[in-house]
Formats: C-alpha cells, structure tokens, sequence
C-alpha cells in the first residue's frame, strides 16, 4: 500500500528532486537564512538531505548558542577515515552526580536509511531551542535528570551518497553490516568488532554505563504502516519486557500528537489508500528474521550494559527501495515526524518510569530442574565447529531456571519450586497446588517414571491444572492423553505460535502487537537461517489432540497443535510448545551464553495458562516451597524475596540504585544464585 502511496506522492511534488543537486538550507552561521528560521529546516521546506558537512556545521552552530546544553565528541575514525560522532545534550550546570543515567539514540547505523539522522538534527535542535521545545517542562526536567547520547556510527554509508560519491549505502567502506558486528551473548554469526566504527561505539557504550532506555531508528521498504516497532529480543525480565512494550505503546499515541496521522490523512484523500501510523512486535514477528550482533541486542546484554533498548523502521526510508537518488520532502516529513514521536516519547517515558507486576491467577509450582550449562562442564563448551578459538573463549553458567526466579521478582503470587525427589517422597504434596507447571524435562530428575507420572495424572484428574512447554510435552502419551508418535518437534527460525485460533478463548486474552513469536533464539544459543534453523518447537497432531477433547488455540504449521488445552478428568492439561527450552552450546558462542529469550507474547500466553482454581486444592500451603535439605538448593520462592518485591511494588516506592531512580526491584541487586 504505502509502495502505491509513494508513487503517487512523487507526483505531488514539482520536482523529484536528485539528492545532492541543491545544498540543504542549513543554517551555519545565526545571519544565514533558512525557510522556516530553523538551523535543520523542515522537510517540507528543505531541497535535499541533510549532508554531513551541513550536520556538523549545524550541531557547532547550537554549541556555540548553547555552550550549556549540547557536547560533539569525535569517538574516532571510521574504515573510510571519517569522523564517527556523539552528540550529547544535557544541562551540564547540574552535576553529574546529581543526573539519573543515561538515554540512547542510534542514528542510521545503516547509512541508506536516512531517517534516523534526519530526525535527529531536528530533534536536537528544537529541545535546545526555547522557541521552538526548549521551554517546555518536560524538556527541561530531561536535560535536568538525564544526559542523551545521540551517536552516528556510519559516516561512511552517509557520505558515499553525496556528491562525489554514488548512492548511500548500508555498510561502511568495507561494506560491512556494522548492525551485525557487535559481541552479544549467545550464537554468533559475523565477525564482531571487525570495524573500528564498532570498537568505538562499543568502548563508549561501556565507559558511560547506567543505561536506560535506548532506540535505534532504521529505515525498512514497503508497508501498509509508516513506521514498525521492534522489540529485539534478548534475556528480558517481566519488568523490562513491559517497560519495552510500554514504549511501544506511547509510540502509537504519539504518532497522532506530532502530525503523523493527520500527514497520512491528507495523501490517504489524495491516494485513496489507508496507512496506518505504527505497529509493533519483535523483528521477527515484524520483518520475518531475526539477527546476530545488533547493536540494540548488544545495549540490552544484562550484567553488560543492561540497557533497555528498542528499535523502529521508518517505512521507505531504506534508500534501496524505490527513490534511491530522489529526495520526497513529504514522505521524508511523515519519516522526521515518526522520529520525534519515538524519540520524544522515550524521553517522557524515562521521567516517569512504571513498576509492573505480573499477576498469577492462583497458587503455581514450576517443576525445579537442577540442570546448568556452563563453560567448563563435562563437554566444555560443547561446540565443535571450525571457528573454535577464533575470539577468546567467555566464561558462562545458566539455566533456564533462571525465568521463574526473575519472574518471582514482580509475581503478584509469586512461583514455588518443587523438586520430583519431593512429590515421590511425599514431602510436597501436589494438590496444595492449582496449577503446575513441567518445562522441556517430563521428568528432570530421576528415572522412576511410573510414579511421577502417576502423580501427575492424579493431580490433573482431581481438579489440578498442568501445564506443559517444550521438551515435556511427551509427558502427554504418559498421561494417556495421545499416542506418544502424536506428540513430535521440528527445528524453526524461532519459537513461535505460527496462528492463533479463536480470538476470544481465554488462553488468547490480552495478546498485543503483532503476536506470535515466544522466544528468541540468538541469546540462548540456537541457529537460525535455511538449514541453520535450530529452534525446537514442539508439537501434537491436531487431529489426536482434538479427538482426544483438546482445544488447539494455536497452531505451527498445517495439522500441527502448538498451543492449547485438553480436559482430564477434573482438570485441565495445558501445553505451549515453544516457550522456555534449554540454552545450546551448539552454535559458536564465545561471549557466553544467557538464561532464557522469552518474548512479550510468550509472557502473556503463560499468564494465560496459569489461571485456573484447583477444586481439590488442599489450602494448608505452609510458607512456601523447596525442601529442608540445604543440599538441594532449590530456589526460594514464596518466602522473604518476594514478599519484599511486593512491598516495593505495593508501595511503588522510588529506590536510589547507582545513580537512577527506579520503582521497581534491580536485577543488579538480587541475592546471588544458588547453583544446583
């Protein structure tokens, strides 16, 4: 659609205007003039692109107004031997000490995708600007509390289409993709910090530190929408998953507030076609791939940068598509306006962050699995492939384990782990529970399946709720819900409910963006591209899961039940084929390997599936689970932690932590892991 709404744009214009045939009006000096009387004219009124040249005449035009507010930083050279730069604007009258942290914003790391940087100018100078947004209160309280980190990382994609050169381009001089170059844990693709361009970003980003949000804007081709948020996936916690679609969210609002809607309007009277304004999901969910090294995945690398970072492609503002060497000052404006929404709402959104708690309809146990992968573990690091000690190997521990403790942190109700040793023992008794859920192991420890299973099928046909994912839907042939040939799994891109079926059952209440993908696969270690995919997703053929009574709300592939539920007896069995599977050492991994990938969808599908009331339910639960035995070191759940996570949250009490305020418990200071 918006292909058609470009085409049809180029003719309202007088001219389809060759980028670099006229200079910019940029301002360069106070007595230049420009059309509007800004430094960065306005799209509608500019003749081109803004030049690098022009940017930085600009940006030393506002230091000098406003000695106070704005610093350029040259970082380095880049491959082609241009200046790679920061910007960054804060009232540097307040001291350091006294400021939050520190916000991100990634300009055209792609140097074809002009969006990014054209929207930055102008960002930049209308909040330093008191005539323009400089006066407003929320722009001074940011510049008070905060200090913007504006970074323009391809100087040499930029010039390469200016005069004298040929026509942006994506890479750098060497023509590398500097968004795949950036050493983020888990599978590893390129060649990270081959370029001098990541070298410098990277020692910035890690010698400023106390990061919070961050937004990296892209340019992609055609759409139906004039922007896609993307949520890049990595280990993401409840609270930073939320504080992300949040951003989304605001996103959307703010397309309306700064002239998105009412631009697309007026071509949509012209053009008779209907573009939205902005949608949202992962980049795969969004773009259909997913990616190794981005700069946005590597910000948000927890226990590195921690950031929480998000990513926004500007339709048609990807250069290859369509107008390569054609300037459109309107469809450049809608780019520009998308920007200031984005960029603006982030801004806000650090003024008043927001305490999310994820609510858990009853009382739940997660099967504890006391398995972990680590670096120097019977198998060493496990991968065997030709590219073994081309970086020097990072030392790593995880567990998938680690969800459920970090979801404890903001459950209302807060998760217990039980251990299979304990229920065969009698030590925990099931039916204390509604719902029990058993991850990618049907049984993780022991090999005495009949009664485990037997326990579980006791559970369920009494009133219980037992949820399955991954790997533990095999446990379905045990139970006797299908044959066990019914129950298969296949490597994917990701994992992923590839359809949903009936919007209005329960287990699809509250699904948001553009929902399917559940986890993601470059943190944990898993493969993905043509023969490469390596994501397990876990299956049942729909025809035996529904001639057996269940429900299929969800499918991956034709035949194929990935989510869904099936009565037994009293109860209900629950299963979501693709959620938390274990982390692989399969893939090239040398900066180490993470705990989970769990998307924003997959975190709403397991609420979903965690409500039910048990009506056999024995009500003297005690103080929580885990066994006496100290040996054991399950986690504790139930008990001191979280009861304090509550009151923070209850309280909504704001916490100095390391220079930021935040309304919600940091991961950085949660007790140190037990190990099993």
């Amino acid at each position: 659609m918006l292909a058609t709404l470009t085409v049809v744009t180029l003719a309202l214009v007088e001219v389809a205007r060759p980028t670099g045939a006229w200079p910019t009006p940029v301002k360069c000096d106070e007595a230049d003039p420009t059309p509007d009387g800004r430094i960065y004219p306005e799209p509608l009124l500019s003749l081109t692109y803004v030049g690098f040249d022009e940017f930085l005449c600009g940006m030393a035009l506002l230091d000098e107004t406003y000695p106070d507010l704005i610093e350029l930083e040259v970082l380095g050279t880049s491959e082609g031997g241009n200046d790679v730069y920061v910007v960054r604007t804060t009232d540097e009258t307040i001291p350091a000490s006294q400021k939050q942290g520190n916000l991100y914003v990634q300009n055209s790391i792609h140097g074809n995708e002009t969006a990014g940087r054209e929207g930055a100018f102008r960002n930049i100078e209308e909040m330093l600007d008191p005539d323009l947004m400089g006066s407003l209160d929320w722009v001074e309280q940011v510049l008070d509390d905060w200090v913007i980190h504006w970074t323009f990382p391809n100087p040499d994609g930029w010039k390469s289409g200016e005069p004298g050169g040929t026509t942006y381009a994506r890479g750098n001089v060497n023509g590398t993709d500097l968004n795949r170059n950036y050493p983020v844990k888990g599978w590893i693709s390129g060649t990270p910090l081959s370029e001098v361009e990541s070298v410098h970003i990277d020692e910035y980003l890690k010698q400023v530190g106390d990061w919070y949000l961050g937004t990296d804007n892209h340019g992609q081709g055609p759409d139906t929408y004039a922007a896609a948020g993307l949520q890049i996936v990595g280990q993401f916690d409840y609270q930073k998953s939320e504080t992300l679609a949040r951003f989304a969210d605001g996103i959307t609002e703010a397309m309306t507030e700064y002239g998105v809607h009412a631009l697309l309007d007026e071509l949509g009277e012209v053009t008779g076609t209907d573009v939205g304004p902005y949608h949202w999901g992962t980049l795969y969910d969004m773009l259909g791939y997913s990616a190794s090294g981005s700069v946005i995945d590597y910000y948000n690398t927890p226990d590195l940068l921690d950031g929480f970072g998000f990513a926004t492609e500007m339709t048609l503002s990807n250069l290859n598509e369509l107008h390569q060497n054609v300037f459109v000052p309107i469809l450049t404006q809608v780019h520009v306006d998308s920007v200031r929404a984005i960029n603006y709402t982030m801004f806000q959104q650090a003024l008043d962050p927001v305490a999310f708690t994820y609510a858990v309809d009853g009382d739940v146990a997660y099967v504890f699995d006391p398995l972990r992968v680590r670096h120097d573990d019977t198998n060493g690091i496990g991968y065997e492939g030709d590219r073994d000690g081309e970086y020097e190997q990072q030392p790593y521990d995880v567990s998938r384990m680690q969800f459920f403790e970090d979801l404890n942190l903001y459950a209302d109700n807060p998760l217990t782990a039980i251990r299979v040793p304990d229920v065969l023992s009698g030590a925990t008794e099931l039916a204390t529970f509604d719902t029990v859920i058993l991850n990618e192991d049907p049984m993780p420890e022991g090999d005495d399946t009949e009664p485990w299973f037997a326990a579980l099928e006791e559970f369920v046909r009494e009133g219980g709720n037992l949820v399955l994912t991954d790997g533990a839907l095999p446990a379905l042939a045990e139970l006797g819900v299908v044959a066990a040939d019914d129950v298969f799994v296949a490597p994917h891109y990701v994992g992923s409910v590839e359809t949903f079926l009936d919007a209005a059952h329960p287990l699809n209440a509250n699904l948001r963006g553009v929902a399917s993908q559940t986890y993601d696969t470059v943190p944990i270690g898993y493969t993905f591209g043509g023969n490469l995919d390596s994501a397990p997703n876990w299956k049942v053929d729909q025809a035996a899961w529904e001639a057996a009574g269940g429900t299929t709300t969800g499918v991956h592939g034709d035949g194929a039940t990935i989510y869904g539920e099936v009565p037994l007896g009293e109860g209900r069995v629950r299963i979501l084929g693709a959620l938390l599977p274990n982390p692989t050492e399969e893939g090239y991994h040398p900066f180490g390997l993470l705990n989970y990938a769990v998307t924003y969808t997959g975190y709403t599908l397991l609420q979903n599936m965690l409500t039910w009331d048990n009506p056999a339910q024995v009500l003297d639960v005690g103080g929580g689970g885990g066994p006496d035995d100290d040996s054991a070191q399950t986690p504790t759940t139930g008990g001191g932690l979280a009861a304090a996570a509550l009151l923070v949250l209850a309280a909504g009490l704001a916490v100095r932590q390391r220079g930021r305020w935040r309304v919600w418990p940091d991961a950085r200071d949660r007790p140190a892991r037990q190990d099993a």
